[in-house]
């Protein structure tokens, strides 16, 4: 371990975007060079990144991170001050988190997807410290091109997933897993003046054609006989209240080994109850979207589908890597911040390890103390 505690976080300094520095003098966050007698004790946002770092990296609270930061003569703040800091960087470090990411998410630049602004929406489920089970559910919605968020609430544990707690808004394309896949949701997204993407969920959402008859949904696909093979059809939703809405179905036959794969995760997951028609629906990809045959054609539907799948992919990675499914507190003022710094670590965990670069095990902890690693 590192004898010079600023070594090794001079390495995490130098992966965070050129200007951070200035940026949080500009949004006033710190008054640089005040005089001591102004009682001033951070004049360097550097301290309170540490800080934050630290305490969500090891999913402490937020007295434990403070103390071992004191402890550790790094920096001498209270937990209300530290509580006080994270309900007002937000917005800074959204900033770092969309330059960060950079060309990594070019691919959902409005440009490449007739010009909607992509929303990719999860929930993850999250524990209190010292419980055993989930607690919580954290609803976020993030603009794809940069991670930032749009939109996050936070439920108890029978918080179901739904487009409806977030506010859609003219000119972006909502993408969400089955689970989002309902008439109400369709028709929450679609009454925003927004778009609509999720795979089909055949329990979940009922399809019809223009006469208003129930889409045979496994009798088309049939029509894809051969791996690769992709067709879209006309489908409309009927939700409880207003118009119908129009739509198409999207599908792709699946390789054999994937097909095969998915059949094996749908006996695994529902056992003796898994059915004869949910075996058939595994050997394809099937999606319901709204957006018009003309701006977006079914390959790039699919395709945007996939990408989505990547991102929730490295949504499932955060878990491991830097304690996405620990929530330290549920304070809504802070919550937002806390998902910042989140996805913040994880970036600097990606680009040490693109570098080759050995990521200094006392980056966040060197020169705190013991207690902090205990607490962890």
């Amino acid at each position: 371990m590192s004898e010079n505690p600023r070594v090794d976080w001079s390495v995490v300094e130098g992966l965070l975007p050129d200007g951070w520095r200035e940026r949080a003098v500009e949004l006033r966050l710190v008054k640089p060079n005040l005089p001591q007698h102004m009682n001033t004790k951070v004049t360097d946002i550097g301290q309170v990144l540490r800080l934050v770092f630290y305490q969500v990296a090891l999913n402490t609270g937020l007295q434990t991170a403070a103390a071992a930061f004191a402890a550790g003569k790094l920096l001498d703040i209270s937990p209300v001050a530290l509580h006080y800091w994270m309900k007002k960087l937000g917005r800074y470090l959204a900033e770092l988190l969309g330059r960060l990411v950079g060309d990594s998410h070019a691919m959902f630049v409005p440009e490449r997807w007739a010009g909607y602004e992509i929303v990719g929406t999860d929930a993850t489920c999250v524990q209190r410290p010292g419980s055993t089970g989930t607690t919580a559910r954290v609803h976020r919605a993030l603009r794809l091109t940069d991670l930032r968020v749009v939109g996050v609430k936070v439920t108890d544990e029978k918080g179901g997933e739904t487009f409806r707690r977030f506010d859609a808004e003219p000119g972006q394309l909502w993408i969400g897993d089955r689970l989002y896949a309902n008439p109400p949701g369709v028709a929450w997204v679609k009454g925003r003046g927004a778009q609509v993407l999720v795979r089909y969920n055949r329990g979940s959402l009922p399809l019809y054609d223009a006469s208003g008859r129930a889409l045979d949904v496994l009798g088309k696909l049939a029509k894809l006989r051969k791996p690769g093979w992709f067709r879209q059809w006309q489908a409309f939703v009927h939700p409880a209240q207003g118009e119908r809405i129009q739509g198409r179905l999207c599908a792709v036959r699946l390789p054999a080994d994937k097909a095969q794969q998915a059949r094996e995760r749908l006996h695994r997951e529902q056992g003796a109850d898994v059915t004869a028609e949910s075996l058939a629906m595994a050997d394809f990809v099937v999606v319901f979207t709204t957006v018009p045959s003309n701006e977006l054609h079914c390959t790039q539907i699919l395709e945007l589908y996939r990408l989505r799948w990547q991102i929730e992919l490295d949504f499932k990675r955060d878990k491991s890597t830097t304690g996405l499914d620990r929530l330290p507190n549920h304070l809504p003022s802070t919550i937002e911040s806390w998902i910042y710094a989140k996805l913040l670590v994880h970036q600097i965990l990606r680009k040490l390890a693109d570098s080759g670069s050995a990521f200094p095990p006392s980056a966040f902890a060197d020169g705190i103390g013991p207690q902090c690693r205990h607490a962890a």
